[in-house]
């Protein structure tokens, strides 16, 4: 009797000592399957968030390439003129246009004439620094930026990250017909594809004040090159 008792307890208690290890477990792989949920809905938080900022980002950088192309498609004669007159003060500049990006100097030594170089631009960002000045990096498809070196001449040029916008400008320019500024008649001259700005001298002549050159490729800009005649 006492043996049938004792088999009976001892298999009670295995019984309950598989439960609990049954348990256990069932408590383990509950625990490993939660931490996986978890991290699985983690993981997927984090790739929608990315997903979103990146959609987000695409979505600003097309409306400052379409404002960009814009303000390139509207560039004129007349803002170059205002630039090539008074740069900083420009009404291009004033308004918000074209933002200042930086200015450089060389100082004069031993007598020789130093040199002055100040850059306004739209959707272009200042890089490494050079011997003189600093590299530009375009932000838009449709950047541009007025560069004025000043040593013993003045030297002008225009930027345009896209040629269709560079071509624009100057074919616009080539067709200009005379406008009024500062109290003055400019007329555009266009001779052999060098357009004068100028204002009339008198009934048969004119006064050339500037001149611009074609857009050429240069260091991943289209570059219109512009004389200035005292």
């Amino acid at each position: 009797m006492r043996k049938i008792l004792w088999l009976t307890a001892l298999c009670t208690l295995l019984t309950v000592g598989c439960n609990n290890s049954n348990n256990v477990e069932q408590k383990d792989e509950t625990t490993v399957d939660s931490l996986e949920i978890a991290q699985q809905d983690s993981i997927q938080k984090a790739e929608a968030e990315a997903k979103l900022n990146e959609e987000r980002e695409a979505a600003e950088q097309q409306k400052r390439d379409e404002e960009a192309e814009q303000f390139c498609r509207q560039f004129s004669i007349e803002d170059l003129l205002d630039l090539l007159e008074h740069y900083g003060g420009a009404k291009v500049v004033q308004n918000g246009g074209l933002t200042f990006i930086y200015e450089d100097e060389i100082e004069s030594t031993d007598g020789d004439v130093g040199e002055d170089r100040v850059v306004y631009g739209r959707e272009i960002e200042k890089g490494d620094k050079k011997d003189f000045g600093y590299n530009l990096i375009s932000t838009s498809k449709h950047s541009c930026y007025y560069e004025l070196n000043l040593d013993t001449s003045t030297n002008p040029y225009l930027y345009f990250a896209n040629k269709d916008d560079a071509d624009s400008f100057y074919d616009r320019g080539a067709n200009h017909k005379p406008f009024e500024y500062e109290g003055k008649t400019y007329y555009i001259n266009n001779n052999n594809g060098v357009l004068y700005i100028d204002t009339q001298y008198d009934e048969d002549s004119f006064e050339t004040h500037y001149c611009l050159y074609p857009p050429e490729l240069d260091d991943g800009f289209y570059k219109i090159k512009i004389d200035v005649w005292m």
